[in-house]
């Protein structure tokens, strides 16, 4: 009995914290904000790879064999 109270404690606590975090990614009309920032594009991998001066980044999407 014991060993469930603190799970679900537990699950309470981890849902409050994930709630909160998605809270801050939030404005108040409820969809998640991004920041828009420019990179430069140092060097194209392949069709769906670049390198940026921030590190490589991979599009998703791109390559997908599933049409």
């Amino acid at each position: 009995m014991k060993t469930l109270n603190i799970l679900i404690f537990l699950l309470i606590f981890n849902t409050f914290i994930l709630l909160g975090f998605l809270a801050s990614e939030m404005n108040m009309t409820g969809k998640v904000v991004y920041e828009k920032i420019s990179v430069n594009l140092t060097r194209a991998i392949d069709g769906d790879t670049i390198d940026t001066e921030f590190g490589r980044i991979r599009l998703l999407g791109i390559n997908d064999k599933t049409v």
